[in-house]
C-alpha cells in the first residue's frame, strides 16, 4: 500500500466523521447539553450551517473518486485500499449532498 493511499484513507475517515457530526448537530435539533460549549470544542455545527462543510466534502469526494477510479482502471480491483477510498469518497459525496439539502 502506498503512503498516499493511507493518507487519503485517514483523511476521508476524518472528513466522514466530521460530516456526520455536522449532520447530527445541525439546526433544528435540541440537544441535552449546552450547544455553545460544544461549538467551541467542535466547529462542525457552524461549518454545517454556513455550507462550507458540504463544499469541502463534495470537492474532496470528487478528488478521491477521480483518484480511485483512475487507479482502479490501471490496476484493477486487486488493491483493497483503492476500493476503500472509492467507498469512502462515495459516502462523503452523499454526506456532502445531504448537508447541502438540509
Amino acid at each position: 500500500m502506498d503512503d498516499l493511499d493511507l493518507f487519503l484513507i485517514y483523511l476521508f475517515i476524518f472528513l466522514n466523521i466530521f460530516a456526520l457530526l455536522g449532520l447530527f448537530f445541525r439546526k433544528g435539533k435540541k440537544n441535552q447539553f449546552n450547544e455553545k460549549k460544544f461549538s467551541r470544542i467542535c466547529p462542525c455545527k457552524k461549518m454545517a450551517e454556513n455550507g462550507s462543510l458540504s463544499t469541502i466534502c463534495i470537492y474532496c469526494a470528487v478528488g478521491g473518486l477521480f483518484y480511485s477510479v483512475l487507479s482502479i482502471g490501471f490496476i484493477g480491483f486487486q488493491n483493497w485500499a483503492l476500493d476503500l477510498i472509492l467507498a469512502l469518497s462515495l459516502l462523503m459525496a452523499f454526506l456532502g449532498w445531504k448537508l447541502k439539502i438540509d
